[in-house]
């Protein structure tokens, strides 16, 4: 989000095209930067991997109105860029994905691709319909209107990042304990064979559009996960609460904007560096109850 910002900043009265794929796409069709979108998952992209295809007359326009192309799609294919030049595209940059292999944050890495220097806060926002379906969500709920809402997301993608599923349910026993709150735990497509658990200790959404996931971290009063991309949607909509890390490197990949406390345990993970997960008597619910305490819950 900051590189498509920076880059509507920097280039007035440009119209941005992104082509994106899942959640990214469904991400971009609702930004005010984006004037347009497309499917990496159509045959136009697909195209581009090989030196025989022929595109249409549209297909060419397309490629041909853009006055710059950047992109992180097929790097490593020579034949993509091939094709790009035999289309005629006037000006082109390439980039590999940020994967970690330079110490700086994947959002410098990325607004340095565009001609950026200092380093941008994403920042989402509500739209009216977000709005109206939030408000529709808390009253099918049942929830009081001031009720005080936890959200955790314990999941990410892959083990190795995961807190210990007891640490969460140590922080939603916690909040529970309080008046007028709720718990609402998001789980991504890795953890929905978890739900029934995880219902034992508030409510659950496992299968939210993107944007349903923003309007609900939006509206909560702390917030709870493990390196994420729903960590990431938190820092946006200015959250406030803990990101828990483990083998992955907070300089690189945490979450910017909101009230995110980082908690990492360096020492215990450079005597551990091959840890999958992340086990409590690496971070313990203490120090993530001390956290959040001091926001203010």
């Amino acid at each position: 989000m900051p590189t498509l910002q920076f880059i509507r900043a920097t280039s007035p009265g440009c119209e941005l095209t992104v082509a994106a794929r899942g959640e990214g796409l469904a991400l971009a069709q609702r930004l005010p930067e984006v004037a347009r979108t497309l499917s990496l998952e159509s045959g136009t992209f697909a195209k581009l991997f090989f030196a025989s295809s022929l595109f249409t007359t549209e297909e060419e326009q397309l490629f041909l109105s853009a006055d710059e192309i950047f992109s992180w799609f097929g790097h490593a294919q020579p034949e993509v860029h091939a094709a790009l030049r035999s289309l005629g595209v006037r000006r082109v940059g390439s980039f590999s994905f940020f994967s970690g292999q330079e110490s700086l944050h994947a959002v410098a890495y990325y607004l340095r691709c565009v001609g950026g220097t200092e380093l941008l806060c994403p920042s989402l926002a509500l739209g009216h319909e977000d709005k109206k379906w939030l408000e529709t969500y808390w009253r099918q709920r049942g929830w009081a209107a001031r009720s005080r809402l936890l959200l955790l997301h314990p999941g990410s993608g892959g083990k190795k990042k995961r807190w210990d599923a007891e640490g969460f349910a140590h922080i939603a026993r916690w909040w529970a304990a309080r008046n007028n709150v709720q718990v609402l735990i998001l789980l991504g497509p890795a953890e929905e064979q978890e739900a029934a658990h995880w219902r034992l200790l508030g409510d659950v959404e496992s299968a939210l559009s993107v944007w349903q996931a923003v309007a609900l971290l939006s509206r909560s009063d702390l917030y709870v996960g493990n390196d994420s991309g729903v960590s990431h949607l938190a820092g946006a909509v200015g959250a406030r609460g803990v990101v828990i890390f483990g083998p992955t490197q907070p300089q690189q990949w945490r979450p910017l904007g909101g009230a995110l406390s980082v908690l990492r345990n360096l020492q215990y993970r450079g005597e551990h560096p091959d840890d999958a997960g992340i086990a409590l008597t690496e971070i313990s619910v203490d120090e993530v109850i001390a956290a959040l305490s001091h926001l203010g819950a």
